[in-house]
């Protein structure tokens, strides 16, 4: 089944007009490195130092390396927009980040250079620390401080080496498919051979870690595994990320939406909206209006949040999620648009389809995946 790729987590805020985001996986990343760092790598490396310092150095560590991994993300970012692909907001998770496009690259040159320029980066990050811990070695600065610039130096350089690998999604991979789409001049055919790559290079990484882990390297065996899985399938959805998106070129919202969703009253008890809409209809949620304006959604998730005895004293106004612009989209809007809401937003069921502050419709994964499927039975 075609899916959208979507992260769950927390926005940080805006840096450079680009939205960051932080998943809730990155959190397990970032708690191991300094772990990592504190429990082993400063201890052994840099031996004599005390176990506060090292902690110390640890946070520093991560915290420059989430930076370090930030700068990557946002240079493919910047380059994006040079080329007019709107950016929807950057991801950062466990293993490095995303940046959200709200459009495949127009052209293999804009492709290459979207994705070259992140490890570029690492690369121009590594030497800048490599260069800091060498006038700091010959300048006696103290030994944490070169501790820091000399690790950053050296995983900023494995960041940029990973990355170039040729397995799609990694930048290498995508550097792939720039070359076969100059070749192939097909981007389907580029993106589905790039992907096949990806999926290999990860299950080769698996079987690595297997043999890791019959050699007795059992945390290293497990976490070649672990890369391996998570690039198979983020190489598998990719591809099929792409496919989604040409079914969907060209297709607006109207043409998808629903117009025949009752609108609740805010007045109506939880109670009688339940036996008489979601216990009779198929919706899973319903557009919420209060003296005839629009005021929110309300679905079974709010509903089963309510403790059963509250049902019949409490309004749907009182559990309903008040508008907010993700929940918006117009009846000109991309579908590939509303479904990456729809995605990316864990409380959105429906989106509200508004046109002059008016409702016009609303709109659900179903009816879009309805339309897929249709689309690829017909083969156009």
């Amino acid at each position: 089944m075609i899916k959208v790729m979507a992260m769950r987590g927390f926005r940080l805020g805006k840096v450079a007009g680009f939205e960051i985001n932080i998943d809730w996986s990155w959190l397990i990343i970032f708690t191991l490195v300094i772990y990592s760092l504190a429990g082993f790598y400063f201890p052994r490396v840099y031996p004599g130092l005390s176990s506060a310092t090292n902690w110390i150095m640890g946070v520093i560590a991560a915290i420059l390396l989430f930076v370090s991994v930030l700068a990557h993300e946002l240079m493919h970012s910047v380059v994006a927009k040079q080329y007019g692909i709107d950016i929807k907001g950057i991801t950062l998770f466990i293993f490095g980040g995303m940046s959200q496009t709200g459009a495949e690259p127009g052209t293999p040159k804009a492709e290459f250079n979207m994705a070259v320029i992140g490890p570029v980066t690492s690369f121009v990050i590594a030497a800048v620390f490599y260069g800091v811990t060498v006038v700091g070695n010959g300048a006696g600065w103290p030994v944490p401080v070169v501790a820091i610039t000399g690790y950053l130096a050296v995983i900023n350089l494995i960041l940029g080496i990973f990355n170039m690998v040729p397995g799609f999604p990694l930048d290498g991979g995508r550097v792939l498919r720039s070359g076969l789409w100059a070749w192939l001049d097909n981007l389907e055919r580029a993106t589905r051979y790039a992907s096949y790559v990806g999926q290999g290079f990860g299950y080769l990484l698996m079987g690595f870690g297997f043999f890791n882990l019959l050699g007795g390297a059992l945390i290293g065996g497990f976490w070649m595994i672990f890369i391996g899985w998570f690039l198979a399938g983020s190489a598998r959805t990719s591809y099929e990320q792409v496919l989604l998106r040409q079914a969907l070129s060209g297709v607006e919202v109207s043409r998808v939406m629903t117009t025949d969703v009752p609108v609740i009253e805010a007045r109506t008890p939880v109670d009688d909206f339940v036996q008489n809409y979601l216990m009779r209809r198929e919706y899973a949620c319903y557009p919420v209006a209060e003296n005839e304006q629009v005021k929110g959604i309300v679905g079974i998730g709010d509903v089963r949040s309510l403790p059963r005895e509250q049902w019949q004293f409490t309004t749907v106004g009182e559990i309903t999620h008040p508008i907010e612009e993700e929940m918006r989209v117009s009846k000109d809007d991309d579908a590939w648009d509303a479904l990456l809401k729809l995605a990316t937003d864990e409380n959105s069921c429906r989106l509200l389809v508004m046109q002059n502050g008016n409702l016009e419709g609303t709109i659900t994964q179903d009816n879009i995946f309805r339309l897929i499927r249709t689309k690829m039975q017909l083969g156009v």
